[in-house]
């Protein structure tokens, strides 16, 4: 499996993907008018990686500044492939990094977690998470 890597432009995150680290990183501000082209590469890789793989465990953090209700639903998809992993006996862990002063991004967190119940979601407020 190859790594994904993904520029940050200017409404799209920087992404990376490890498959040799299992480890999705994806950082900055997200609201594409349609995210599908920005998405579908990310579940693929993910997807494709985790069937390909026995992963005892896979890493996924998020410090995103910004996220139209477009991408939350997009995000919500690939919460549920992370969810599904862990369902299988991978064991996923999430970090949601937000700004400590962004109440609408940690509930943005714990809104896309809510329900997953196999994931090990975890939460970092931090003194300044746009960078």
């Amino acid at each position: 499996m190859r790594p994904l890597s993904m520029d940050r432009t200017t409404v799209t995150p920087e992404v990376t993907f490890r498959p040799d680290e299992a480890l999705l990183v994806m950082m900055g501000e997200c609201y594409p008018e349609n995210p599908s082209p920005f998405f579908n590469p990310i579940l693929g890789a993910v997807e494709s990686h985790f069937r390909a793989s026995r992963l005892p465990a896979f890493d996924a953090r998020f410090r995103l500044t910004y996220v139209n209700s477009a991408s939350t639903r997009a995000l919500r998809r690939l919460f549920g492939v992370l969810n599904a992993m862990a369902e299988h006996g991978v064991a996923v862990t999430v970090t949601w990094e937000h700004d400590a002063l962004d109440d609408a991004a940690a509930e943005l967190g714990e809104d896309l977690a809510s329900g997953l119940m196999q994931l090990d979601y975890r939460v970092r407020a931090m003194a300044d998470a746009a960078q």
